[in-house]
């Protein structure tokens, strides 16, 4: 996967349209940018055009909606309060498929909502667009996004005492261990509901005393609000659930599934003309259309019947002239001589160009001739030529209607994700009813409390009743525990596979980048925790402690350069702020060897300080591109030179 082009409009700090493009054949895309200027600005754009709601930059932010998030980038300078980002992709470095990410919305009303578009080699694409998540999941799933676009101000965050809670999931992701702590979670809910429904068989309930009738009206009106309080949450909670659901429901392809009796009947209406063109194909061939073949014979009758008709016209224009000149002699009877000299002459010359007759054509029929090839011949061909245009396009649709139709797809598994959705939808309805209910009722205690607030003031204690719990819910705990255990083990087993390739992966990164290579022999990963151990030559463990806060930084980059190798897939790299914390070597050992290697291509955010003139030298061989943020004070704005700092293009 290579960028070719960003293009911004209205987004963040940059107004009106701003367009990257990538053209360079080296790996390096360097852009400069003071703090400020819209560098993460860039990033988080790349993250919204590819993921949307999936984007970890939303699910990292403040933003409890992705409405809130979409607004927060419209950039109000021009008053339009329209944004969009489009990102344009080639799979590969040949750029026979070019995707197009069109992703726009307003700022102008209360929920925000984006509008996506997708086309495929400049064409729009219905079925990229409509199921564009599940598209992206398989080329770039999100949980592994962070290990090709990251903050390198997070990366310094990371370098803590152990691996983040974050790199851990992202690292289950990699290695397809998450679907077990799912499975955990899962087993967990259900206990969690039994023991919520278990109690005790040696108490019995107990009313003990009635409160008077102002506690009981408080109390009451509590409950009711607690109530309509939960119900709120609940409802909350199952409109994010529905969310997911949706988003899953799309990914897996249900759209499709939804939309396959109409791209049936789609196919048959495009297969009907397909049919139609070609019984029109042969209509043409069987009218002038042969005739293109003899074209020329055609043109050499025409000219050669055109001789024809002028000789024919000059033999009636002599005959006359005879007659004429008979008439003038009687006449003119003093230079009658030098009228049969000049007749005399003329039949000469008449005798001499004697003309034989091939084709004898009526004045009709070469006035056909000539319409035939100078209009009907060429009429006839571009209309073949646009009948088989035509054509062939309607073979290029039934071709991709055929793909969409044979894409594989688990109609057992997203059948099960509708009915769950339906069901929350109906959930959601049943909520709104009782809250509705609930209110009313609210009002009603309301009421009583106001009213009775001098007459009632006893209390009386409740005590909740406690039942055995049955056999059948013992039984499942038990062996629910001891599905738990033995799922913690096979995690464990199943990690220690697997994470010995990672490991080892990032010694060798992290040999290649460190300079006192002598210090770290390799490096490990804790197959229950996760979390890295540094050894010596010696087999002693390197407290992490002694190492720099450049050299942790270096240790993260290492971790996340050796997962993006480990998980196979040949995508961009994009570094905000890669240098922040790194000394002068640790950034020379950076720049000349993780930069040129990363990727085939590598976008780096960076000020002037962390790539200043010499390390810009310094990778001046493999930059491809280079750009420089301007900010401008009065606007308010950011805009794109050519160029990195020193060498902007005015």
């Amino acid at each position: 996967m290579i960028i070719k082009r960003l293009i911004l409009h209205n987004f963040g700090v940059y107004a009106s349209t701003n367009m990257f493009e990538f053209k360079g054949k080296n790996p390096i895309v360097l852009i400069g940018g003071m703090n400020g200027r819209g560098k993460t600005t860039f990033l988080e754009a790349v993250l919204l055009a590819l993921y949307g709601a999936n984007s970890f930059a939303y699910n990292e932010s403040k933003y409890k909606t992705f409405g809130q998030y979409l607004k927060s980038f419209v950039n109000v300078a021009d008053g339009t309060l329209k944004t969009y980002v489009d990102l344009e992709f080639s799979m590969d470095a040949s750029d026979n498929e070019i995707y197009n990410v069109h992703r726009e919305w307003t700022g102008d009303k209360k929920r925000t909502t984006e509008k996506i578009q997708v086309y495929k080699n400049h064409e729009y694409n219905q079925f990229l667009t409509d199921n564009w998540t599940m598209f992206i999941e398989n080329i770039l799933p999100s949980g592994l996004s962070n290990f090709f676009f990251f903050d390198g101000e997070k990366i310094a965050e990371l370098a803590v005492e152990k691996t983040s809670t974050q790199m851990k999931e992202s690292i289950k992701a990699l290695l397809g261990i998450s679907v077990i702590d799912l499975l955990k979670s899962d087993l967990g809910r259900i206990l969690n509901r039994i023991e919520k429904n278990k109690v005790g068989n040696s108490e019995a309930t107990q009313i003990e005393l009635l409160r008077d009738k102002k506690n009981m009206a408080t109390v009451a009106l509590e409950n009711i609000d607690n109530e309509i309080e939960e119900l709120i949450s609940n409802k909350t909670a199952m409109q994010h659930e529905l969310e997911i659901l949706k988003q899953e429901y799309i990914a897996r392809g249900g759209d499709i599934v939804t939309q396959r009796q109409d791209l049936f009947k789609k196919k048959s209406t495009v297969a009907s003309k397909i049919e139609n063109f070609r019984e029109q194909l042969i209509s043409d061939a069987s009218s002038e259309l042969p005739l293109v073949l003899v074209k020329e014979l055609l043109r050499n009758i025409r000219e050669n019947a055109e001789i024809e008709q002028d000789n024919k016209m000059l033999d009636i224009a002599l005959r006359k002239m005879s007659r004429f000149s008979t008439d003038y002699k009687e006449e003119n009877k003093f230079d009658s001589e030098a009228v049969a000299r000049f007749m005399n002459f003329v039949n000469e010359k008449s005798r001499k160009k004697k003309y034989s007759v091939s084709y004898n054509l009526s004045d009709t029929a070469l006035f056909k001739l000539q319409i035939l090839l100078d209009e009907q011949l060429l009429d006839t061909k571009l209309n073949v030529k646009g009948h088989q245009d035509i054509l062939e396009k309607l073979q290029m649709e039934a071709d991709q209607l055929d793909n969409y139709l044979s894409v594989d797809i688990d109609e057992k598994a997203i059948a099960q994700i509708y009915k769950e959705i339906k069901v929350l939808e109906q959930k959601l309805i049943e909520i709104d009813v009782v809250l509705s209910r609930k209110n009313e009722e609210r009002k009603t205690k309301n009421g009583v409390l106001l009213t009775s607030t001098a007459e009632f003031n006893k209390k009386v204690e409740s005590y909740l009743k406690k039942m055995e719990l049955n056999d059948d819910s013992d039984r499942i705990i038990k062996y629910s525990h001891m599905a738990d255990t033995i799922l913690d083990e096979y995690k464990i087993r199943l990690q220690k596979n697997k994470i010995a390739i990672v490991a080892e992966t990032v010694t060798l990164c992290y040999k290649q980048l460190a300079n006192k290579k002598n210090l770290i022999d390799r490096i490990e990963m804790d197959p229950v925790t996760l979390d890295l151990m540094y050894v010596d030559y010696t087999g002693n463990e390197v407290a992490k402690s002694s190492l720099s806060a450049g050299e942790k930084q270096l240790m993260v980059i290492s971790l996340l350069w050796a997962l993006a190798l480990c998980s196979k897939k040949k995508l961009p790299v994009i570094i905000d702020t890669p240098l922040s914390r790194l000394d002068s070597a640790h950034r020379t050992s950076l720049i000349q060897t993780y930069f040129p290697q990363a990727s085939e291509q590598i976008i780096i955010l960076s000020t002037d300080s962390e790539i200043d003139y010499n390390y810009y030298q310094m990778m001046k061989k493999d930059i491809g591109d280079e750009f420089t943020l301007i900010y401008d004070d009065l606007t308010k704005s950011t805009t794109i030179r050519k160029g990195y700092f020193m060498e902007v293009e005015e």
